[in-house]
């Protein structure tokens, strides 16, 4: 069997079929006896290429927003949603119009809108969709502890931050020891710790102690969980501010598992949730990824304390080089903001890291696909329900954003029998994924919906005894 590649049109954004102009993330799979119907041999938005193997009739085109091959197609693909590269300051804006100076932390919402901790501008930001940055709360420049609405608020120096269901905003607000919580309305408030005045002490409210907390995350009843970076310890904030420590011994660092004080961390400075509320943390100056259960059990995911590294590989074969961010998905998949690597790192829920983008200890800030993308010191990372990974490029004073590769269609599974064709999907996990099919590239109906997908999933059309169909993806 031979095999040979050529570009396709592109998919019409108001009729759904193949033409010029198109936006929709599909992706076309074309089984049959003859190619299909003569069709122009460029492509505009997205490319499409089509891969017609000879022996079986069968072609296969694959839908992106940018050039791709087959070996690309599940990569994330990182741009610049906000900031220029080296260019630090305060200004509000849109894109490159923007400005950020050394920001930290990051945090989506489900509407899209992504929150970033601006650590030496005191500000907490928000960015839209569309990249438009605006100051939530604080004043540029202007550090303090006050309590306040909008730019009557201070900060000092947050580093990390969260974002709820309602869309309140949860602050690591390290410089100050303090956990600040902010409402869709820019109200700032004090939830747990006393403005410089660091300790370990549990409590309610101001009686509570933190020193130097970094990474903060928030669950589904609204506890918010503290990497108190100091103290080597994970707290738990309750929503009226009762402060206790879940696990870790304060002062005490180390690498040891174990439940509640028994267990050891090392500076931790990121933390994120999963749906059944264990923490991830990113345990960095152990290089490693750690996970605490609801109640207290400590055990290490990935990487070898005391050594550092760039190996993927599964649990303890990985290496990590200070992972500083860290954020969990709804498939449980922890995404690693490994700092002095300049990557970001991907762990599955077996253990298995993989590097998604960025080059292992080449700092730059190209926007690409994969190891073509370069970032300088990424110290916040987060991920949105549809899959995009943002990432506050620290040194390079930006925030970028990596979309998810599209649905794909395995090439090797696909087959006919008795006028059946079948296929295999590959997707994210837990995506969901609707199937259209098509006589003539033209008239398209859907004819399947999966969800809750594993990385992969088989599909077998109900229809049969088509000499010539097509088929195309998109993700939900």
């Amino acid at each position: 069997m031979t095999s040979h590649i050529t570009n396709i049109v592109s998919q019409n954004p108001a009729t759904h079929g193949d033409g010029k102009g198109a936006q929709g993330p599909f992706q076309t799979f074309i089984p049959g006896s003859t190619p299909p119907p003569g069709l122009p041999g460029r492509c505009i938005w997205p490319p499409l290429r089509r891969v017609v193997c000879n022996g079986l009739g069968l072609l296969l085109a694959i839908a992106a927003f940018g050039p791709m091959s087959l070996v690309r197609a599940q990569e994330y693909t990182f741009a610049t949603l906000a900031g220029s590269a080296g260019q630090s300051g305060t200004d509000n804006g849109t894109g490159n119009g923007a400005r950020f100076n050394y920001p930290t932390g990051v945090a989506a919402d489900n509407a899209g809108n992504a929150y970033v901790a601006d650590g030496d501008s005191h500000t907490i930001r928000k960015v839209t969709p569309g990249g438009v940055v605006t100051t939530l709360a604080g004043s540029p420049g202007s550090s303090g502890p006050n309590d306040g609405t909008g730019s009557a608020a201070r900060f000092l120096a947050p580093r990390k931050l969260a974002v709820d269901s309602a869309g309140t905003v949860y602050v690591a607000d390290t410089g100050n020891a303090t956990i600040r919580q902010i409402t869709p309305g820019g109200v700032v408030t004090t939830l747990a710790g006393s403005p410089l005045n660091y300790g370990t002490n549990d409590g309610t409210g101001s009686a509570a102690q933190f020193t130097n907390p970094t990474g903060v995350g928030v669950d589904s009843a609204g506890n918010v969980y503290v990497a108190d970076t100091g103290n080597h310890t994970i707290r738990k904030v309750t929503p009226a501010g009762v402060v206790t420590t879940l696990a870790g011994s304060p002062l005490n660092y180390g690498t040891n598992d174990g439940t509640g004080s028994a267990a050891r961390f090392f500076y931790p400075f990121g933390l994120g949730l999963d749906a059944a509320d264990n923490v991830y943390v990113a345990d960095t100056a152990n290089n490693t990824i750690r996970k605490v259960t609801p109640a207290g059990l400590v055990t290490t995911l990935a990487g070898l304390p005391g050594y550092n590294g760039t190996n993927d590989g599964t649990s303890t074969a990985a290496r990590f080089n200070s992972p500083y961010g860290l954020a969990v998905d709804t498939a449980a998949n922890v995404y690693v903001a490994d700092s002095f690597s300049h990557t970001i790192r991907k762990m599955t829920p077996a253990g298995v890291v993989t590097t998604i983008a960025g080059s292992p200890l080449y700092a730059g800030s190209n926007d690409g696909p994969g190891s073509v993308a370069q970032f300088n010191s990424p110290r916040g990372v987060a991920v949105d329900t549809a899959g995009n990974v943002y990432v506050t490029d620290s040194l390079n004073h930006t925030l970028r954003i990596g979309r998810p590769p599209p649905p794909i269609i395995v090439a090797s599974s696909l087959a006919r029998t008795n006028g059946q064709f079948s296929f295999t999907i590959q997707s994210l996990p837990g995506s969901a994924v609707e199937i259209h099919a098509s006589p003539d590239l033209s008239n398209w109906s859907s004819i399947a919906t999966l969800t809750n997908l594993t990385a992969t999933a088989a599909f077998s059309d109900p229809a049969t005894n088509f000499q010539r169909r097509f088929y195309r993806l998109r993700q939900l």
